[in-house]
This record gives C-alpha cells, sequence and structure tokens, in this order.
C-alpha cells in the first residue's frame, strides 16, 4: 500500500502532553485574535475560571473535555472541529478558523433552500450590489 501523506487531525503515536499542548495553541490563538485574556474567557463560556487558568496551564494535569471544548467554540463562534490544532496549511495561512460557526449556520439554512427561493436571494443580492455602486 502507498505511503499516503495526509494533513489531517491524526493523533497516532503522540502523547497526550503533545496533544494537550496544540489545543492549548489553538484556544491561545483564538484569544489573541479576539483580544481576550484567559478571565475574558471565561466569562464569555461560562466556565469557571479557576478552570480555564488550568486546563489552559501546558504543566497541569487537568484536562479539557468535550462540554469545555463546546464551551469554548460557543465562546468563540467557532465549530468545536475548528477547535483542533492547526495543520500546517493553516499555519501557512495564518492560522484563522474558515468561517464562525454562526455564518456556516447560516450557509445551511440558504442551500436548503429551494432553487426558486434561492434566485429570489440572489436578485435579492444583485440589487443591494447596484445600489452600493450608486
Amino acid at each position: 500500500m502507498p505511503d499516503i501523506q495526509t494533513e489531517g487531525y491524526e493523533f497516532f503515536g503522540m502523547s497526550d502532553i503533545e496533544i494537550k499542548s496544540m489545543f492549548i495553541e489553538r484556544i491561545e490563538y483564538l484569544m489573541a485574535n479576539h483580544g481576550w485574556s484567559r478571565k475574558m474567557l471565561a466569562d464569555k463560556s461560562g466556565l469557571p475560571t479557576s478552570s480555564i487558568y488550568a486546563k489552559l496551564d501546558r504543566d497541569s494535569t487537568s484536562q479539557l473535555t468535550l462540554i469545555d471544548m463546546c464551551a469554548l467554540a460557543k465562546a468563540f463562534d467557532v465549530s468545536v472541529v475548528q477547535l483542533l490544532p492547526l495543520t500546517q496549511q493553516e499555519l501557512n495561512q495564518g492560522g484563522k478558523p474558515l468561517a464562525k460557526a454562526s455564518m456556516m449556520r447560516m450557509w445551511d439554512v440558504l442551500l436548503s433552500r429551494s432553487q426558486e427561493e434561492l434566485e429570489v436571494i440572489f436578485e435579492i443580492d444583485q440589487l443591494l450590489h447596484a445600489r452600493k455602486k450608486d
């Protein structure tokens, strides 16, 4: 079988400490992007401040749970998947999430519309862009 190089989220062979450090790096990047301190992150996520400090300490044995990840994703307005460690491609692009979770939800809603409804939305969009040019 050929050796296929992937850029996915494969953690086989990595220690728990390495994986935790990668999650913390991603969370710290998002915090910096929003201009948030750990206290602000705790407030916005609804998680206890002491818990945020412990779980974002690379030397601590405290672990991020799925519930923690969901609360953090909601606070950052990103998908839980977007909290996964950065791939090399994302690092090369500045590490920004592709889209906010609320924007992805909006796209899901729009794409679930019928063809006729999408055509009306497109026509409205064309009118808005025409007004901007005037």
